[in-house]
This record gives structure tokens, sequence and C-alpha cells, in this order.
């Protein structure tokens, strides 16, 4: 019996030493996310940045978006990034109408 008790004492110590061990281990470390941004940005890449960083955040690592980069008006520039994504920016188009007149 008494053998029982020191090795029911042993495994629930080695348990618990385990639970502190991780939870050490989760709160020191944090979360990233690969984001590989495309297109009419400064310097286009793979970034790792920190989950939830904001969509403003991400433009900001890649050094922002060109002269020609277009972005809609509606985008939400707070919007938190949760997932691994590819971000392409657009460039802006210009038309340019020939002149036909007088020919």
């Amino acid at each position: 019996m008494k053998e029982k008790i020191i090795c029911l004492s042993f495994i629930l110590l080695v348990f618990l030493f385990g639970i502190i061990i991780n939870t050490v281990n989760n709160t020191d470390t944090e979360r990233y996310i690969k984001v590989t941004m495309k297109g009419a940005v400064r310097h286009s890449g793979v970034y790792f940045c920190k989950y939830g960083s904001s969509f403003a955040k991400i433009i900001e690592t890649a050094g922002g978006i060109t002269e020609r980069g277009y972005l809609p008006e509606g985008l939400d520039y707070n919007m938190p990034i949760t997932n691994d994504i590819t971000i392409n920016i657009p460039a802006k188009y210009y038309s340019i109408k020939k002149n036909t007149e007088g020919r």
C-alpha cells in the first residue's frame, strides 16, 4: 500500500510539473502570422507579423504603398489580420483618350 501511495504521489508531482511548464511557455510566446505582400508596395515579400496586427501596420511594415498604389475608400485599415494571408495592392490605371478629331 505504501508503494502505491508513493507511485501515485510521483505521478501527481510529474503531472503538476508539466502543467506549470506548459503555462509558463504559453505566456512567454507570441503567435505570429505569415503575410505575403505583393503589388504596389515599396518592399514586397513575406513578413511575419504579430497575430491580430492591423492592416495598416502590415502595410507600414512593407514600406507603405507606392505612388501608383490604390486602396478602396471603404477599406477598414484597423481590421485585424488573424490568418496567414497574401495581400495584393493593385495599381491605379489611367486611361488616355486618343484625340481623333480633325482627321
